[in-house]
């Protein structure tokens, strides 16, 4: 398809559609409106175009695992479909392999990722965050049935961010050992409830073994190596009493990583606020 062809065929039935609804008296006014009309600056703009080039290719996941700053389990985690637990793992950006190696070399230094809608911020996050839980719970020697700690704190600026990230990390992160919480103010409080309504909304009879469905579970039963949540909800848990047990005191060293999205939202008051916020995390 020829996008400007495409795009002259759109207009003149858009043109065809308007003038249809509309009659001048005026002749003047109406040569008027035809000559900015087809100016192109009445009733839409002149095309605008760009050339996307693509991405810098970064290090292989392969190459990070035998580097040792992966965990070998991270070519399932990153593989290509989700859906498919047997396909090949991604072909990282550079700057996606340049925040893995910020962030999990050796100073362990923050970082902050600032690129384009689609160019894979996500993972500049979270795949260190799981390597790292990865390793963690292969160190304490987690069992079936025993309680995580919170090892990364995923802050969104609003739930249709979180809600999209957390089914593709949820996913993801199947059949791995780590479990994934979605803390926003629709989070169920019982377990049947939130089966029912997980049932209703995604149509699958079971949820994937990495995810934490319920505020008891994530309270008291098996507790969530990822928390996804926004900053009004971090304000809850650090203060509402029944939610002392989502960062027990005993394990506030597991939590390694802490994630602000979006993080250009936060400005002016916003910005004070929950810079108070990490503070008193």
């Amino acid at each position: 398809m020829n996008p400007l062809h495409a795009l002259t065929e759109l207009q003149e039935t858009y043109l065809q559609f308007v003038e249809t609804y509309q009659s001048y008296a005026n002749d003047r006014i109406r040569e008027w409106i035809h000559e900015r009309v087809h100016e192109g600056s009445f009733l839409w703009r002149q095309p605008f175009l760009t050339i996307q080039r693509h991405f810098t290719a970064g290090r292989r996941v392969e190459e990070l695992i035998q580097a040792g700053l992966f965990h070998p389990r991270m070519d399932y985690v990153l593989r290509r479909d989700p859906a498919d637990p047997g396909s090949r793992p991604i072909l990282p950006r550079k700057h996606q392999s340049d925040a893995w190696h910020i962030l999990l070399g050796p100073h362990g230094r923050n970082c902050v990722v600032s690129t384009g809608t689609a160019s894979g911020k996500s993972f500049c996050f979270s795949a260190p965050a799981i390597s790292a839980a990865l390793h963690a719970n292969e160190a304490s020697r987690l069992g079936p049935g025993h309680r995580r700690g919170v090892k990364a704190l995923f802050i969104y600026p609003m739930n249709a961010l979180a809600n999209s990230q957390y089914e593709d990390l949820a996913e993801r992160l199947h059949r791995t050992g780590l479990t994934v919480c979605n803390y926003t103010g629709d989070l169920p409080e019982e377990r049947a409830t939130a089966l029912r309504r997980y049932t209703e909304v995604t149509g699958r009879p079971e949820p994937w073994d990495s995810e934490v469905l319920c505020r008891e579970d994530l309270r008291d039963g098996r507790g969530a190596d990822i928390l996804i949540t926004n900053c009004v909800m971090l304000e809850l848990i650090l203060t509402r009493y029944e939610d002392r047990r989502v960062f027990p005191f005993g394990q506030l060293s597991d939590l390694s990583f802490l994630v602000l999205d979006e993080i250009h939202t936060y400005t002016g008051r916003q910005g004070a606020d929950v810079a108070c916020l990490v503070r008193r995390l």
